[in-house]
This record gives structure tokens, C-alpha cells and sequence, in this order.
């Protein structure tokens, strides 16, 4: 499905609360799905956002372990932990439906 994301932490620190439309969103098709992480050696829930058209590349790192932690009529909040290729980082999305 298609949404606008706005992620809420950078390298795990949670980001300053600010309006909407003064925060950076990227719009994307988001999938999540249940597969085998190899940096975990384990099953995961694993949240992707890609373009809409075009490309088959990432938009955002990968959300591994991804969980609904929040959810209004505006949108809801995925949360897990991203990977930069060194360490792991906790990660929120605000996720909100493109109208």
C-alpha cells in the first residue's frame, strides 16, 4: 500500500516533535513481511519502503522486527530496529495513507 513515512529517530535517538508539514516525509509503497533475516540468523517481521514506480531500490533502511506500537485515524507508528551495514539502531515510522 501506498503511504507517506516520516521516520521518528536518527541512529536511535528519537527525533524533536514537530508539526507535519515541517518534517521530512517520503512517500513510498510500504511492505511488510515475514522472512528469514540473515543479520539475525532468524525469522523477522520486516518493514520495506520502495518507490512507488520506477525502481526496485530502498527508499529507507529496512525496519526489522517491525511492530504496530501506535495507531489513530491520522495513521499508526511502526517500530523496530534498522541496520546501517555496522550497528543496530532502534527506528519508529509514522505512517500515514497517501490521499
Amino acid at each position: 500500500m501506498q503511504f507517506v513515512i516520516t521516520p521518528r529517530r536518527r541512529q536511535g535517538i528519537a527525533l524533536q516533535m514537530v508539526p507535519p508539514k515541517r518534517t521530512t516525509a517520503i512517500q513510498g509503497e510500504l511492505v511488510i513481511m515475514n522472512r528469514v533475516c540473515e543479520q539475525l540468523n532468524r525469522h523477522s517481521n520486516v518493514a520495506s519502503l520502495r518507490p512507488i514506480y520506477g525502481t526496485g531500490r530502498l527508499l529507507l533502511p529496512e525496519l526489522f522486527d517491525a511492530t504496530l506500537s501506535a495507531m489513530a485515524r491520522e495513521g499508526f507508528t511502526l517500530s523496530g530496529i534498522e541496520f546501517d551495514g555496522e550497528r543496530w539502531y532502534a527506528q519508529s515510522w509514522w505512517c500515514r495513507p497517501i490521499d
